[in-house]
C-alpha cells in the first residue's frame, strides 16, 4: 500500500515550485506542518510525527490549485480525489516526513547560508543582467502563495532531500548491452503508407429498415435510446447580485475611499524620451555637449561615434531604473540629460515631451467607487443573509417559507440530469454553475432538505421533491436517432468492405497503390516514426498515434486494417529500420532515460527502507471522514 502511495508521487519528485519547491510544509518545525488541531488523531504517522488531516487538505488545495491554473478550468477537490491527488499527497507527506525524521536523527543540517547561495542562484530569480532580483523573487513569491521564509525552509528540506537521495541516484547504473540494446529498441524507425475512407463520405443505403429492423436494433441499444435519472429539486440559491442591492453606500464614504485610493485615479507624469547608449562616458559627454551647443540627437551620435538613438517612448517614474529615472524626470522638455551608466553602457536621454500628472476628480470616478465599494461589502452582506436563511430554516421554516419571509427566489426545477440537462436535452436555465449543487442534488434523498452548502461565489440550500429513475423512451420518441443509427451503421459495414477490398486485391499481388485505385481510393504516405511517436526527419509532422502505434506491431510489408471511429484506415508498412539509433548522441540520450529510471525506482526503494524504519501509520478512517463524504 505504502510503494503504491510512493509511486503516485515519484513523478512529482524534484519538480515543484521552480524546481525547488518538492515540500509542502510552511516550516521545519514539526508542529508547524503537522497538527491540525490539538488532540486530533493523526491522519498519518511517520516515526514521533504526526501529521493532521489540515497539512494534508492544505497539501492537496495547493496541487489543485495548480492544477486548476493549468487546465484553465475549474476542478472540484472530489474530482480531484477521484483522479487520484489525495493518493499523490499522502505519498508526498509519508516522503517528507520520512525524510525530516531520518535527516533529525542522522544530525545533518544545512547552513543559513547553504540555502541564501542556493536561492540566489536560481536563474528563476535572475534578472536580465543574470543577477539575483529580489522584486522579481518576491513576485514570484507571492503569486505562488509563500512567504521568504517558508520559500527558504522548503528550499532547505530540497537540500536535504538531495543530500538523502543522491546516494541512491548516484548508484543507478544501466549496463552498456542493455543501454545498446534499448537503443536499438527505442530508436527503430518505421515508414508506411495509408488510405483513410470516411465512413460520412459513403452513400446512404438506398433500401430503408423495416419495423422489425428497426425495433430489433433499439432493442439492441436500448442503453443508447435510455433516458438518464432525473430529478426535481427545490432550492434557494444565495449570489452576490442577491446581496448588491442590500448593501448602502453613503457620500462620506464614497468621498473616503477617493481620499484613500487616489493615487488610482491619478495618472503620473510621463516623458517622451529618446537615448543614445554609448560605450564609455567619454563618447556620451561628447553627445551630451553636442545637443547642448545646438546640434540635434541624431547629429550628435553621429559625430561622436556613439549609436544612433532609439525612441523609448513614453516612460513614468516606475518604468526606469531608480538611477535614469531620476535622470530622466530631472531634465526640463528639450533638453539631455547628464550621461547615466548601467551595465548595458552609457546612456544619454533626451526629454521630447513632458505630459503633466493628472488626477480625475471625484465626481468622474464616483460610480466607479461606488461600485467597488458595493462589490466589497456584498461579500459581507451575503453572508448575513446565509445566517438568516439559516437561522428560519433552523427554526422549522420550509424553503418556501424561508423565501417568502426574506424576499428571496425560489428556485424550481422540474426535472434535471447530472449534467444539467432537461428531458430534452437541453441545459436547464437558471441553473446555479457551482458542481456542487448538481453533485448534492443527485447525492441526497427524496424528500431531504439539505444543510447550507457554501460555493466560491455563494450559498445554496436544496430540496429533492422526486427521483425520476432511468428509464427507455420509447420507439416513436426516438425514431430518428434509431433511423439515424440504422443509416450509420450500414454506411460503417459499407465503408469496412471497401477496406477489406483493398487488404485483398493488395495481398493477391497487386501494388497497394494498385489496390487503392480498385476501389477509387489514394495513398498518402506517411512520415517515417520513432518508436515513441517522434517522426525520423526534423520539421516533419508525425502519423497520429492511432496509426504509428500499429506500425510497431505489424510485420514488414504488412497491411492491416485500423478503425478510428469515423475513419476507416488500410496501413501498409513498408519499412522498417533496425540501423537507426547506435550513434554516440543517441546512446548517451538512452542511457541517460535509463538511468534516470533506475534512479527514480532506486529512490522509491530507499525512501521505503527508511519509511520501514521510521514506522508508518497511515489512517484510512480519518482521512476518509475528513475527504470522502
Amino acid at each position: 500500500m505504502l510503494d503504491s502511495f510512493r509511486k503516485a508521487s515519484k513523478s512529482w519528485f524534484a519538480k515543484g515550485l521552480l524546481g525547488l519547491l518538492i515540500l509542502s510544509f510552511g516550516a521545519w518545525g514539526i508542529g508547524d506542518f503537522i497538527s491540525s488541531g490539538g488532540g486530533q488523531t493523526p491522519a498519518i504517522t511517520v516515526g514521533d510525527t504526526a501529521i493532521g488531516t489540515g497539512a494534508l487538505r492544505e497539501d492537496l488545495n495547493r496541487e489543485v490549485s495548480a492544477l486548476r491554473d493549468q487546465l484553465g478550468q475549474d476542478i472540484t477537490t472530489e474530482q480531484a480525489i477521484q483522479f487520484g491527488f489525495l493518493d499523490r499527497a499522502i505519498g508526498r507527506m509519508v516522503t517528507q516526513a520520512t525524510q525530516i525524521e531520518t535527516a533529525r536523527d542522522w544530525g545533518m543540517v544545512v547552513p543559513d547560508a547553504v540555502v541564501a547561495r542556493t536561492i540566489k542562484a536560481d536563474p528563476n530569480f535572475a534578472a536580465e543582467d543574470g543577477r539575483f532580483d529580489r522584486q522579481l523573487f518576491e513576485r514570484l513569491l507571492a503569486a505562488n502563495r509563500l512567504t521568504e521564509s517558508q520559500f527558504a525552509e522548503q528550499v532547505r528540506r530540497s537540500l536535504l532531500q538531495t543530500a538523502l537521495s543522491a546516494p541512491a541516484a548516484d548508484a543507478a547504473h544501466a549496463p552498456e548491452g542493455l543501454v545498446e540494446d534499448f537503443d536499438r529498441h527505442r530508436n527503430e524507425a518505421r515508414a508506411g503508407e495509408v488510405v483513410s475512407l470516411s465512413i460520412a463520405d459513403a452513400p446512404a443505403p438506398s433500401e430503408t429498415p423495416d419495423e422489425a429492423t428497426l425495433e430489433q436494433l433499439y432493442q439492441d441499444n436500448l442503453e443508447t435510446f435510455t433516458a438518464p435519472e432525473y430529478r426535481a429539486v427545490t432550492a434557494i440559491v444565495l449570489t452576490l447580485a442577491q446581496a448588491r442591492p442590500l448593501v448602502a453606500v453613503s457620500d462620506e464614504a464614497i468621498r473616503e475611499a477617493y481620499d484613500a485610493r487616489s493615487h488610482e485615479f491619478s495618472a503620473p507624469e510621463t516623458r517622451t524620451v529618446d537615448q543614445v547608449v554609448a560605450e564609455d562616458e567619454q563618447t556620451a559627454q561628447a553627445v551630451v555637449d553636442a545637443v547642448r551647443a545646438g546640434r540635434t540627437l541624431t547629429d550628435a551620435a553621429a559625430e561622436a561615434g556613439a549609436p544612433a538613438p532609439v525612441a523609448m517612448g513614453e516612460v513614468t517614474p516606475d518604468t526606469l531604473p531608480q538611477d535614469q529615472s531620476r535622470a530622466v524626470f530631472s531634465v526640463p522638455e528639450g533638453q539631455v540629460s547628464d550621461p547615466v551608466e548601467s551595465a548595458f553602457g552609457w546612456h544619454v536621454f533626451h526629454v521630447r515631451a513632458i505630459t503633466p500628472e493628472a488626477t480625475r476628480p471625484l465626481e468622474a470616478v464616483r460610480d466607479e467607487i461606488r461600485a467597488a465599494l458595493v462589490d466589497e461589502q456584498a461579500g459581507e452582506a451575503l453572508y448575513d443573509l446565509s445566517v438568516d436563511l439559516d437561522d428560519a430554516l433552523g427554526g422549522g421554516a420550509t424553503l418556501e417559507e424561508a423565501a417568502q419571509a426574506l424576499d428571496l427566489p425560489l428556485l424550481t426545477l422540474e426535472a434535471v440530469d447530472r449534467q444539467g440537462r432537461g428531458p430534452d436535452g437541453t441545459p436547464v436555465p437558471d441553473l446555479p454553475e457551482a458542481p456542487a449543487f448538481l453533485d448534492t442534488a443527485f447525492s441526497s434523498q427524496p424528500g431531504e432538505q439539505t444543510l447550507m452548502r457554501e460555493t466560491g461565489t455563494g450559498y445554496f440550500v436544496l430540496r429533492v421533491d422526486d427521483v425520476i429513475p432511468p428509464a427507455p423512451r420509447p420507439l416513436e420518441d426516438v425514431r430518428a436517432r434509431v433511423e439515424a443509427l440504422w443509416v450509420d451503421q450500414r454506411k460503417a459495414e459499407a465503408t469496412r468492405a471497401r477496406a477489406e477490398a483493398i487488404r485483398d486485391a493488395a495481398g493477391e499481388g497487386r501494388t497497394f497503390a494498385g489496390a487503392a485505385e480498385t476501389v477509387g481510393a489514394t495513398v498518402e504516405a506517411l512520415p517515417a516514426v520513432r518508436r515513441d511517436g517522434r517522426a525520423v526527419e526534423d520539421g516533419q509532422t508525425p502519423p497520429p498515434e492511432d496509426l504509428a502505434r500499429p506500425l510497431f506491431t505489424m510485420n514488414e510489408g504488412g497491411i492491416r486494417i485500423v478503425d478510428s471511429g469515423d475513419v476507416i484506415h488500410v496501413l501498409h508498412l513498408i519499412e522498417i529500420d533496425r540501423a537507426a539509433g547506435g550513434t554516440a548522441e543517441t546512446l548517451a540520450q538512452t542511457e541517460q532515460v535509463l538511468r534516470e529510471s533506475i534512479a527514480d525506482d532506486l529512490f522509491v526503494q530507499f525512501t521505503d527502507a527508511l519509511s520501514r524504519a521510521q514506522g508508518v501509520e497511515i489512517n484510512r478512517a480519518v482521512i476518509e471522514s475528513a475527504f470522502i463524504d
